[in-house]
């Protein structure tokens, strides 16, 4: 049987997720909310013209010259000096839609 689920709950669990930048799946579980249902969410959300695109940004800062290392899940993306920002938008763009 299939369940319905309220607007409040998938306010609640899109704020939860761009909040702590936990993955959908453990945000889903942890608000009684099936994992499919979870992701058709963010998927709607992303396409919808003023939806934002969650990420979880974390300042630091590096020495010039240095690499630097993204997460994007559970994934870990090393950024070298140089890099081409189109193919590292792309790049995480994939991984977060894997999350």
């Amino acid at each position: 049987m299939r369940r319905r689920y309220t607007a409040e709950q998938r306010e609640r669990l899109l704020a939860e997720v761009r909040k702590t930048g936990e993955t959908v799946r453990v945000v889903a579980e942890r608000l009684g909310v099936t994992a499919s249902a979870a992701y058709l969410w963010i998927k709607e959300a992303r396409t919808e013209p003023s939806a934002p695109v969650f990420a979880r940004v974390v300042r630091a800062s590096a020495p010039a010259g240095r690499s630097l290392t993204l997460e994007v899940g559970r994934a870990r993306v090393q950024v070298e000096p140089g890099f081409d920002a189109a193919l590292l938008r792309e790049v995480v763009s994939a991984l977060s839609d894997e999350s």
